[in-house]
This record gives structure tokens, sequence and C-alpha cells, in this order.
């Protein structure tokens, strides 16, 4: 059996480390290295020395002869390094697995438009079960209309997180107005201290906690006058995030060039 090459982009990322784990003790997976920005403190230091993982990779900032090297790169970094890690991904023809969040329209537009070229797998949330989540809450929001049911989407994540609402959250919101068929972004309401205003009809509101070391909690709420729908999705650690991605990367090695998501994965099962 041809063993899986697979590189990880910000190797020393709290997903970096997790993912390093889980290739090399995987018997199916070879793992080609990982890689870091070029002024991390760590650089040329060996893995092993940094997670408690059996490797003689070091770290290095030579993003090339990882992409080369690898079958697949798996990246959850920053959005400026996901844009850079898109565009050596395309001049090496290699199949690239992204999990950043808070990616902007330029980034996406370039995500999709490299897909072209090679296999592009990206998703705000790499667990199954988030997936289906996302079809859960169209299925609901086409059902319940904005009249009798007000939709609010509240996350928790750990204190170390970036960008809010979170990825999933957004995309949450967006299967949400997907199921109305109606505009995300003019129903959105991402912070209600600028407008102190009531909940407008149709509107999508979004209540953000940040605080420990909590994986990632979703919660949709269709809230009516007489009941409320509680829809959720509670991660106990980052195993789900980690095994899904390594999933996608399995998926996406030898597929045609194109744009993929978690829920190909799921019908292709």
């Amino acid at each position: 059996m041809t063993l899986i090459n697979i590189g990880i982009a910000g190797c020393l990322g709290r997903m970096g480390q997790e993912l390093v784990k889980e290739i090399v003790n995987n018997n199916l997976l070879n793992f080609t290295g990982g890689f870091e920005h070029p002024q991390h403190k760590n650089l040329n230091n060996k893995i092993s020395d940094l997670i408690d993982v059996k490797t003689k990779h070091i770290i290095t900032d030579n993003s090339k002869e990882i992409f080369s090297n690898s079958d697949v790169i798996i990246d959850f970094t920053t959005p400026e390094s996901t844009l850079q890690n898109v565009l050596m991904a395309l001049e090496h023809n290699t199949p690239i697995v992204i999990g950043t969040t808070g990616l902007n329209e330029k980034i996406i537009n370039v995500i999709k438009k490299g897909s072209e070229n090679i296999p592009i797998l990206q998703s705000s949330n790499m667990s199954v079960g988030v997936n289906l989540l996302y079809n859960l809450v169209e299925r609901v929001a086409s059902t319940l209309n904005d009249v009798d049911y007000d939709i609010e989407i509240a996350e928790t994540h750990h204190k170390h997180k970036i960008d809010a609402p979170s990825g999933t959250a957004i995309t949450l919101g967006e299967f949400a107005a997907k199921g109305r068929q109606i505009n995300f972004n003019k129903a959105k309401v991402l912070d209600r201290t600028d407008s102190l205003s009531e909940h407008k009809k149709g509107s999508i509101g979004f209540a953000v906690t940040r605080g420990g070391e909590i994986a990632g909690e979703h919660t949709v709420s269709f809230i009516g006058t007489n009941d409320r729908i509680d829809l959720v999705h509670k991660a106990q650690n980052r195993s789900i995030f980690v095994k899904g991605a390594i999933e996608a990367a399995i998926f996406i090695s030898d597929k045609k060039n194109g744009l993929y998501f978690i829920d190909d994965i799921i019908k292709s099962k």
C-alpha cells in the first residue's frame, strides 16, 4: 500500500501540533514535515523536542520543500499565511486542505480560482457533526418562517481564538439565510451595541464568548412566542477536527481539480 505524504503548514500551532501527532502515528500516512513563518522562534529545532512525537524532522520555513515532497498539505494558520500557501500549492500543483477561519472575500476568491487547477478542500469546520448541523439549520430555517421564529446564533471558544464570530458560526448563519432564501449579509447582526435596537424580523443575531480552553460550542436557536428549538454542537476536544482534516487530506489526495467540502466526504460514504 502506498503511503500518502502529508505536510503541515503552521505545524507548531494548536491544530498543527495535533495534526503532526496524528499523522506520525497513522500507518497509512507519511509525515513529510512541517513549516512555520520565517520569524518563528523555534526554527531549526527538532519537532520531537517540541511535540511529544517521534520524528526526525526539524522546524523549517522552507515551505517550497514541504510542498514539493507532499501529496497533500493541511493548513490551519492565519488568513495571510493561507493566501501564500494556496499560491505555493498552485506553484507545486499540490492539493491543499484549508481549515483556517476568518478568510476574507479576496482569499476566498483566490481559493475558488485556484481550485480550477488543483484539488482544494476548504471548510470553516472539519467536524462531520458540524457539517451535518449546517444541513439541519438550513432545513429548519426553511420550515420556520421569520414572522414566527427569530434566529440567534451563540458560540463559545477558547481564549486564544482571534476571529469572532467564529467561521463556523458565520457558516451556520449563511445556511440559515439560505434556508429562508434571504441575503445573509443584510440579515446578520454581529454587534448590537452599535444600533441598540430590538431584534428585527428576519435578522440573524450573533453572540460570542471567549474563555478557558473550550474547543468549540455552537448553538442555533429558533425562538418563537411559545416555544424554542435549539440545534447544538459541542466539541469535547480538538480530535474531531484533526480526524476530519486528515480524512479530508486522504479524500482529495487522488481527486481531480475542484473545490471540495466536508459535505462531499459525507456524501461519498
